[in-house]
């Protein structure tokens, strides 16, 4: 029997809902309205922390950036397990074809290479559960042989690494870091604006210093970014 043909299916429509309005320089939305808790503030921890080794990184698609010191690199979070933000790698991929030349690596939070890889047999499928038309992955995958990666992002940064977690290095320092979840989306915060001025050389949008915070704010901030978790709306199972 012949192997069945992925089907074409037409991206416009999920690409233009998945983007920020516009990328283009001239139009960028520089003034977009986020929430406090979703902004991403001058000074935030890690600021100007070194791009992690990514030679320790066990790659199960694509391969290892040349030069990830020079110009901008983007690491992303995911798990196969978190099902919830397989759409944050999907946009992602959007946002690299609408900015040729990004370049994004994705860093498995798995607990065991096996369960990275078998992402890969999710790619070109549909998954109608999280309104997926088309898993598609454009960037590199790789497995976190030995954690190191995320203990040197988490050194740096604090808390811990959870899916979803996308940080923007420029010339080998971290400049951005935003959480990304099921109800957070990449058109929602500011990181593919980021993307666009990095790639042309532009100076980042900046957010200023973040507001004064109430007693027990630091220790909500550290519950919610501490941890592994599961995205709660991930489901359970292969879908």
């Amino acid at each position: 029997m012949a192997a069945l043909e992925t089907p074409e299916v037409d991206l416009t429509a999920a690409i233009a809902a998945a983007l920020p309005y516009s990328l283009d320089l001239a139009e960028l939305n520089k003034e977009k309205e986020v929430p406090d808790d979703k902004k991403t503030y001058d000074n935030f921890k890690g600021l100007n922390s070194a791009v992690p080794d990514l030679s320790t990184l066990k790659f199960i698609k694509g391969e290892a950036p040349e030069e990830p010191t020079t110009g901008p690199i983007v690491i992303l979070t995911w798990a196969k397990y978190a099902k919830g933000d397989y759409r944050t790698m999907v946009h992602f991929s959007f946002l690299m074809r609408a900015l040729p030349g990004l370049r994004v690596v994705g860093v498995s939070c798995d607990p065991a290479e096996e369960d990275a890889t078998a992402m890969l047999k999710k790619m070109d499928t549909p998954m109608p559960t999280q309104s997926i038309d088309l898993l598609v992955f454009d960037m590199s995958l790789a497995f976190d042989e030995g954690k190191k990666v995320k203990d040197a992002i988490v050194g740096a940064v604090g808390g811990s690494l959870a899916p979803g977690r996308a940080l923007l290095y420029i010339d080998g320092e971290l400049k951005w870091q935003e959480q990304f979840t099921a109800g957070w989306a990449l058109k929602d915060g500011q990181f593919g604006e980021q993307c666009a001025l990095a790639l042309a050389g532009e100076p980042l949008i900046a957010n200023g210093e973040p507001p004064a915070e109430e007693e027990g704010d630091e220790d909500e901030e550290e519950a919610v970014v501490g941890g592994d978790f599961v995205d709660p709306m991930a489901g359970g199972g292969d879908y």
